[in-house]
């Protein structure tokens, strides 16, 4: 089956150390059993979608911003993990997740200049 391609939209994200980020990323997965994904599943796209968009809130919000910030491989593995485990009774396989933009609110950002 052909890879399909999703792009998490920007999600608000509270860390760990309570700073407000947007974080969007890109899944791609693909249909590994076609059975599945029409017997145990109402929409394997749509649910793949919505789990994604989750687990980015959730993997996310255990994390402080430097975590965030320094760690994207790492982050985008447990997400893969976590997801390819979660869509295989589905039927979906997720080849690769990459996270995409962090984008920090405008105070922080001059803050962060000013100790720089």
């Amino acid at each position: 089956m052909r890879s399909q391609t999703f792009e998490i939209p920007p999600q608000e994200i509270l860390t760990k150390d309570s700073v407000t980020v947007f974080v969007n990323a890109i899944m791609y997965y693909k249909v590994a059993n076609a059975i599945h994904a029409v017997a145990n599943v109402d929409d394997y796209g749509g649910s793949s979608r919505l789990l994604a968009a989750t687990t980015l809130r959730n993997v996310l919000g255990t994390l402080n911003l430097g975590d965030i910030l320094s760690q994207r491989e790492s982050i985008a593995r447990d997400m893969r993990e976590s997801l390819d485990v979660a869509t295989e009774p589905w039927g979906v396989k997720v080849e690769r997740v990459e996270v995409k933009d962090v984008r920090v609110p405008e105070q922080l950002q001059r803050a962060m200049a000013a100790e720089a």
